[in-house]
Protein backbone atom coordinates (compact mmCIF):
# COMPACT_ATOMS: atom_id res chain seq x y z
CA UNK A 1 0.00 0.00 0.00
CA UNK A 2 0.94 4.12 -0.38
CA UNK A 3 1.09 4.61 2.90
CA UNK A 4 3.42 1.74 4.22
CA UNK A 5 5.33 2.41 1.30
CA UNK A 6 5.81 6.05 2.52
CA UNK A 7 5.92 5.44 5.87
CA UNK A 8 8.97 3.17 5.07
CA UNK A 9 11.18 5.66 4.29
CA UNK A 10 12.97 7.15 1.24
CA UNK A 11 10.74 6.95 -1.76
CA UNK A 12 12.91 7.52 -4.25
CA UNK A 13 10.30 8.92 -6.89
CA UNK A 14 9.48 11.80 -4.73
CA UNK A 15 13.06 12.92 -5.27
CA UNK A 16 12.67 12.22 -8.94
CA UNK A 17 9.36 14.77 -8.95
CA UNK A 18 11.54 17.36 -7.25
CA UNK A 19 14.21 17.00 -9.72
CA UNK A 20 11.66 17.69 -12.44
CA UNK A 21 9.89 20.46 -11.21
CA UNK A 22 12.99 22.25 -10.36
CA UNK A 23 14.29 21.78 -13.72
CA UNK A 24 10.63 22.68 -14.93
CA UNK A 25 10.63 25.88 -13.22
CA UNK A 26 14.18 27.14 -14.02
CA UNK A 27 13.74 26.34 -17.62
CA UNK A 28 10.27 28.70 -17.65
CA UNK A 29 12.46 31.31 -15.86
CA UNK A 30 14.98 30.68 -18.90
CA UNK A 31 13.38 30.02 -21.85
CA UNK A 32 10.04 31.62 -21.39
CA UNK A 33 8.95 31.98 -24.96
CA UNK A 34 9.29 28.26 -25.58
CA UNK A 35 7.01 26.36 -23.14
CA UNK A 36 5.21 25.47 -26.40
CA UNK A 37 1.80 26.41 -24.30
CA UNK A 38 2.47 24.60 -21.08
CA UNK A 39 2.56 26.27 -17.73
CA UNK A 40 6.18 24.68 -16.81
CA UNK A 41 6.37 27.61 -14.06
CA UNK A 42 3.43 25.41 -11.92
CA UNK A 43 5.93 23.24 -11.05
CA UNK A 44 6.59 24.95 -8.27
CA UNK A 45 2.42 23.96 -6.94
CA UNK A 46 3.75 20.51 -7.70
CA UNK A 47 6.61 21.61 -4.71
CA UNK A 48 3.21 22.59 -2.84
CA UNK A 49 1.23 19.59 -3.31
CA UNK A 50 4.40 17.52 -2.63
CA UNK A 51 4.88 19.38 1.15
CA UNK A 52 1.31 19.31 1.97
CA UNK A 53 1.27 15.55 1.88
CA UNK A 54 4.90 15.25 3.42
CA UNK A 55 4.54 17.65 6.27
CA UNK A 56 0.77 16.54 7.31
CA UNK A 57 2.22 12.59 7.51
CA UNK A 58 4.53 14.02 10.00
CA UNK A 59 2.26 16.02 11.74
CA UNK A 60 -0.48 13.00 11.56
CA UNK A 61 2.19 10.72 13.61
CA UNK A 62 3.20 13.58 15.70
CA UNK A 63 -1.00 13.71 16.52
CA UNK A 64 -0.60 10.40 18.27
CA UNK A 65 2.90 11.01 20.17
CA UNK A 66 2.80 10.38 23.69
CA UNK A 67 3.97 13.93 24.65
CA UNK A 68 2.65 16.33 21.59
CA UNK A 69 4.12 19.29 22.25
CA UNK A 70 7.57 17.31 22.08
CA UNK A 71 7.02 16.17 19.06
CA UNK A 72 5.86 19.65 17.26
CA UNK A 73 8.88 20.99 18.57
CA UNK A 74 11.14 18.12 17.37
CA UNK A 75 9.07 19.25 14.16
CA UNK A 76 9.61 23.05 14.34
CA UNK A 77 13.57 22.69 14.93
CA UNK A 78 13.98 20.05 12.48
CA UNK A 79 12.30 22.76 10.08
CA UNK A 80 14.45 25.23 10.91
CA UNK A 81 17.39 22.96 10.39
CA UNK A 82 16.37 21.71 7.26
CA UNK A 83 15.52 25.30 5.69
CA UNK A 84 17.36 28.18 7.35
CA UNK A 85 20.84 27.77 6.62
CA UNK A 86 21.11 27.53 2.88
CA UNK A 87 18.34 30.62 2.89
CA UNK A 88 20.23 32.81 4.82
CA UNK A 89 23.21 31.87 3.10
CA UNK A 90 22.06 32.45 -0.60
CA UNK A 91 20.34 35.76 1.27
CA UNK A 92 23.66 37.13 2.82
CA UNK A 93 26.00 36.40 -0.31
CA UNK A 94 23.65 38.10 -2.25
CA UNK A 95 23.60 41.13 -0.39
CA UNK A 96 27.53 41.38 -0.01
CA UNK A 97 27.58 40.35 -3.61
CA UNK A 98 25.40 43.75 -4.48
CA UNK A 99 22.47 41.75 -6.31
CA UNK A 100 19.96 44.33 -7.15
CA UNK A 101 17.48 44.70 -4.83
CA UNK A 102 19.22 43.15 -2.23
CA UNK A 103 19.56 45.61 -0.01
CA UNK A 104 16.94 47.29 -0.35
CA UNK A 105 14.04 44.01 0.08
CA UNK A 106 16.49 42.06 2.12
CA UNK A 107 14.09 42.29 5.02
CA UNK A 108 10.66 40.93 3.55
CA UNK A 109 13.18 38.15 2.41
CA UNK A 110 14.71 37.84 5.86
CA UNK A 111 11.35 37.85 7.35
CA UNK A 112 10.02 35.17 5.02
CA UNK A 113 7.44 37.96 3.46
CA UNK A 114 8.37 37.71 0.01
CA UNK A 115 5.25 36.57 -1.10
CA UNK A 116 3.05 39.73 0.82
CA UNK A 117 5.78 42.05 -0.64
CA UNK A 118 5.66 41.26 -4.10
CA UNK A 119 2.03 41.11 -3.97
CA UNK A 120 1.74 44.15 -2.34
CA UNK A 121 3.89 45.64 -5.26
CA UNK A 122 2.33 44.17 -7.56
CA UNK A 123 5.27 43.83 -9.86
CA UNK A 124 8.03 40.94 -9.73
CA UNK A 125 11.18 41.55 -7.38
CA UNK A 126 14.33 40.35 -10.09
CA UNK A 127 16.49 37.50 -8.96
CA UNK A 128 14.17 37.43 -5.47
CA UNK A 129 11.25 36.52 -7.20
CA UNK A 130 11.36 33.09 -6.79
CA UNK A 131 11.49 33.72 -2.98
CA UNK A 132 7.26 33.98 -2.46
CA UNK A 133 7.54 29.95 -2.49
CA UNK A 134 9.62 29.59 0.13
CA UNK A 135 7.80 32.55 1.73
CA UNK A 136 4.32 30.30 1.53
CA UNK A 137 5.87 27.07 2.57
CA UNK A 138 7.65 28.73 5.81
CA UNK A 139 4.02 30.18 6.96
CA UNK A 140 2.06 26.93 5.62
CA UNK A 141 5.05 24.99 8.27
CA UNK A 142 4.12 27.70 11.23
CA UNK A 143 0.41 27.39 11.06
CA UNK A 144 -0.67 24.03 10.05
CA UNK A 145 0.84 21.75 13.05
CA UNK A 146 -1.34 24.02 15.38
CA UNK A 147 -4.53 22.33 13.37
CA UNK A 148 -3.26 19.17 12.47
CA UNK A 149 -1.87 17.93 15.82
CA UNK A 150 -4.18 19.71 18.49
CA UNK A 151 -8.15 19.86 16.35
CA UNK A 152 -10.37 17.52 17.52
CA UNK A 153 -10.46 14.25 14.81
CA UNK A 154 -14.15 15.44 13.77
CA UNK A 155 -12.70 18.63 12.39
CA UNK A 156 -9.59 17.18 10.45
CA UNK A 157 -11.73 16.40 7.33
CA UNK A 158 -13.87 19.69 7.10
CA UNK A 159 -11.06 21.54 8.10
CA UNK A 160 -8.75 19.99 5.38
CA UNK A 161 -11.61 20.89 2.62
CA UNK A 162 -11.92 24.47 3.69
CA UNK A 163 -8.35 24.56 3.32
CA UNK A 164 -8.66 23.80 -0.09
CA UNK A 165 -11.51 25.97 -0.88
CA UNK A 166 -9.71 28.88 1.01
CA UNK A 167 -7.24 28.88 -2.15
CA UNK A 168 -10.02 29.55 -5.22
CA UNK A 169 -11.86 32.51 -2.68
CA UNK A 170 -8.57 33.91 -1.60
CA UNK A 171 -7.64 34.54 -5.58
CA UNK A 172 -10.64 35.58 -6.07
CA UNK A 173 -10.31 38.05 -3.62
CA UNK A 174 -7.28 38.72 -5.13
CA UNK A 175 -8.58 39.90 -8.22
CA UNK A 176 -11.18 41.99 -6.67
CA UNK A 177 -9.00 44.25 -4.88
CA UNK A 178 -6.94 44.48 -8.26
CA UNK A 179 -4.21 42.03 -8.63
CA UNK A 180 -3.87 40.46 -11.97
CA UNK A 181 -3.84 37.06 -12.23
CA UNK A 182 0.18 36.01 -11.68
CA UNK A 183 0.02 37.87 -8.26
CA UNK A 184 -2.96 35.72 -7.23
CA UNK A 185 -1.07 32.93 -5.90
CA UNK A 186 0.93 35.16 -3.73
CA UNK A 187 -1.11 36.30 -1.63
CA UNK A 188 -2.32 34.89 2.02
CA UNK A 189 -4.12 32.13 1.32
CA UNK A 190 -3.64 32.26 -2.45
CA UNK A 191 -1.77 28.63 -2.60
CA UNK A 192 -4.10 26.85 -0.18
CA UNK A 193 -5.70 24.54 -2.40
CA UNK A 194 -2.20 23.03 -3.92
CA UNK A 195 -1.02 22.61 0.07
CA UNK A 196 -4.17 21.44 0.79
CA UNK A 197 -4.52 18.70 -1.92
CA UNK A 198 -1.34 17.29 -0.55
CA UNK A 199 -2.88 17.34 3.03
CA UNK A 200 -6.36 15.48 1.94
CA UNK A 201 -4.39 13.17 0.32
CA UNK A 202 -2.13 12.42 3.06
CA UNK A 203 -5.13 12.42 5.54
CA UNK A 204 -6.95 10.06 3.44
CA UNK A 205 -3.96 7.92 3.53
CA UNK A 206 -3.14 8.02 7.62
CA UNK A 207 -6.97 6.53 7.57
CA UNK A 208 -6.45 3.87 5.37
CA UNK A 209 -9.53 5.08 2.69
CA UNK A 210 -9.81 2.07 0.00
CA UNK A 211 -11.24 4.78 -2.35
CA UNK A 212 -8.56 7.08 -2.58
CA UNK A 213 -6.60 5.47 -5.89
CA UNK A 214 -10.30 5.78 -7.58
CA UNK A 215 -10.44 9.16 -6.26
CA UNK A 216 -7.30 10.38 -7.24
CA UNK A 217 -7.67 8.96 -11.13
CA UNK A 218 -11.17 11.18 -11.30
CA UNK A 219 -9.39 13.91 -9.73
CA UNK A 220 -6.43 13.80 -12.58
CA UNK A 221 -9.23 13.30 -15.11
CA UNK A 222 -11.38 16.23 -14.40
CA UNK A 223 -8.50 18.28 -13.28
CA UNK A 224 -6.58 18.07 -16.99
CA UNK A 225 -10.50 18.25 -18.77
CA UNK A 226 -10.64 21.55 -16.82
CA UNK A 227 -7.22 22.71 -17.69
CA UNK A 228 -7.44 22.03 -21.11
CA UNK A 229 -11.04 23.69 -21.94
CA UNK A 230 -9.97 27.14 -19.45
CA UNK A 231 -6.48 26.95 -22.57
CA UNK A 232 -8.45 26.27 -25.25
CA UNK A 233 -10.92 29.38 -24.45
CA UNK A 234 -8.33 31.10 -23.91
CA UNK A 235 -5.92 29.82 -27.15
CA UNK A 236 -9.24 30.78 -29.17
CA UNK A 237 -8.55 34.76 -27.65
CA UNK A 238 -11.26 34.49 -25.43
CA UNK A 239 -11.33 36.22 -22.00
CA UNK A 240 -11.23 33.81 -19.23
CA UNK A 241 -13.92 34.91 -16.83
CA UNK A 242 -12.69 35.73 -13.34
CA UNK A 243 -14.91 33.42 -11.40
CA UNK A 244 -13.44 30.43 -13.60
CA UNK A 245 -9.63 31.45 -13.39
CA UNK A 246 -9.53 31.16 -9.88
CA UNK A 247 -10.42 27.35 -10.18
CA UNK A 248 -7.30 26.97 -12.52
CA UNK A 249 -4.52 26.44 -10.02
CA UNK A 250 -6.71 24.30 -8.10
CA UNK A 251 -7.23 22.10 -11.45
CA UNK A 252 -3.77 22.00 -11.52
CA UNK A 253 -3.26 20.50 -7.85
CA UNK A 254 -5.70 17.73 -8.42
CA UNK A 255 -2.96 16.72 -11.27
CA UNK A 256 -0.24 17.45 -9.57
CA UNK A 257 -2.29 14.98 -6.60
CA UNK A 258 -3.11 12.05 -8.63
CA UNK A 259 1.01 12.41 -9.93
CA UNK A 260 2.44 12.17 -6.01
CA UNK A 261 -0.01 9.84 -5.74
CA UNK A 262 1.28 7.26 -8.03
CA UNK A 263 4.60 8.40 -7.01
CA UNK A 264 4.39 7.15 -3.52
CA UNK A 265 2.30 3.98 -4.61
CA UNK A 266 5.31 2.95 -7.10
CA UNK A 267 5.87 3.92 -10.57
CA UNK A 268 6.18 0.96 -13.31
CA UNK A 269 8.42 1.35 -16.61
CA UNK A 270 9.81 4.02 -18.34
CA UNK A 271 8.45 6.41 -16.39
CA UNK A 272 9.40 4.90 -13.31
CA UNK A 273 13.08 4.08 -13.84
CA UNK A 274 13.45 7.34 -14.65
CA UNK A 275 12.35 9.08 -11.79
CA UNK A 276 14.19 6.41 -9.43
CA UNK A 277 17.37 6.57 -11.37
CA UNK A 278 20.62 7.67 -9.14
CA UNK A 279 21.11 10.86 -11.26
CA UNK A 280 17.51 12.32 -11.21
CA UNK A 281 17.16 11.07 -7.45
CA UNK A 282 20.44 13.04 -7.13
CA UNK A 283 19.35 15.62 -8.58
CA UNK A 284 15.93 15.81 -6.40
CA UNK A 285 18.04 15.79 -3.25
CA UNK A 286 19.89 19.21 -3.72
CA UNK A 287 16.60 20.54 -5.59
CA UNK A 288 15.59 22.78 -2.80
CA UNK A 289 19.51 23.84 -3.26
CA UNK A 290 18.75 24.45 -6.79
CA UNK A 291 15.73 26.32 -6.46
CA UNK A 292 17.50 28.70 -4.15
CA UNK A 293 20.51 29.50 -6.50
CA UNK A 294 19.01 29.02 -10.03
CA UNK A 295 17.59 32.61 -10.37
CA UNK A 296 21.44 33.74 -9.40
CA UNK A 297 23.05 31.24 -11.54
CA UNK A 298 23.07 33.35 -14.71
CA UNK A 299 25.55 36.28 -12.74
CA UNK A 300 27.71 34.06 -11.17
CA UNK A 301 28.31 32.07 -14.85
CA UNK A 302 28.74 35.73 -16.58
CA UNK A 303 31.23 36.57 -13.82
CA UNK A 304 33.45 33.83 -14.33
CA UNK A 305 33.45 33.90 -18.26
CA UNK A 306 34.26 37.04 -17.64
CA UNK A 307 37.14 36.79 -15.68
CA UNK A 308 38.31 34.11 -18.06
CA UNK A 309 38.01 36.81 -20.79
CA UNK A 310 34.99 34.87 -22.20
CA UNK A 311 32.44 36.52 -24.27
CA UNK A 312 29.14 38.11 -22.51
CA UNK A 313 27.02 35.38 -21.23
CA UNK A 314 23.94 37.36 -22.03
CA UNK A 315 24.88 37.55 -25.77
CA UNK A 316 24.88 33.71 -26.17
CA UNK A 317 22.29 31.60 -27.42
CA UNK A 318 19.21 32.00 -25.45
CA UNK A 319 19.46 27.91 -24.93
CA UNK A 320 22.84 27.48 -24.94
CA UNK A 321 22.79 29.97 -21.43
CA UNK A 322 20.11 28.07 -20.33
CA UNK A 323 22.23 25.41 -20.22
CA UNK A 324 25.13 26.83 -19.14
CA UNK A 325 23.18 27.95 -15.98
CA UNK A 326 21.54 24.63 -15.26
CA UNK A 327 25.24 23.11 -14.85
CA UNK A 328 26.08 26.16 -12.68
CA UNK A 329 22.84 26.00 -10.81
CA UNK A 330 24.14 22.58 -10.13
CA UNK A 331 27.13 23.13 -9.37
CA UNK A 332 26.56 26.07 -6.55
CA UNK A 333 23.60 23.98 -5.40
CA UNK A 334 26.43 20.81 -4.81
CA UNK A 335 28.72 23.52 -2.80
CA UNK A 336 25.78 24.37 -1.03
CA UNK A 337 24.52 20.74 -0.54
CA UNK A 338 28.44 20.14 0.76
CA UNK A 339 28.77 23.21 2.99
CA UNK A 340 25.72 24.26 4.14
CA UNK A 341 23.12 21.91 3.86
CA UNK A 342 24.62 18.54 4.97
CA UNK A 343 26.22 19.88 7.76
CA UNK A 344 22.61 21.21 8.75
CA UNK A 345 21.33 17.39 8.28
CA UNK A 346 23.50 16.17 10.27
CA UNK A 347 22.56 18.06 13.17
CA UNK A 348 18.85 17.20 12.13
CA UNK A 349 19.36 13.71 12.18
CA UNK A 350 20.69 13.87 16.14
CA UNK A 351 17.14 15.41 16.99
CA UNK A 352 17.75 18.34 19.21
CA UNK A 353 14.92 18.48 21.48
CA UNK A 354 15.02 17.18 25.19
Amino acid sequence: MATERAAAGHVPELDGLRAISVAAVAYSHWLPAWQFGLPLGAGVHLFFVLSGFLITRILLDARQATDRRAAVARFFVRRVLRLFPAFYVVLALAWVAGVPLARSTWPWHAGYLSNVFIAWQGTWQGHFSHFWSLAVEQQFYLAWPWFIVWAPARWLGPGLWAAVLAGPLARGAAAWNGRDEPFWALVPGGSADSLGVGALMAWAAWRGDPRQPAIWRVAALSGVAGWVGMAAVEHAGWRLPVALAVWRQLLQAAIFGAIVWHAVRGVGGMPGRVLAHPITVGVGRISYGVYLVHPFAPLVLAAVVSQLGGADVFSWPAALRAAAAWAASLGLAGLLWVLVERPAQRLKARRPVA
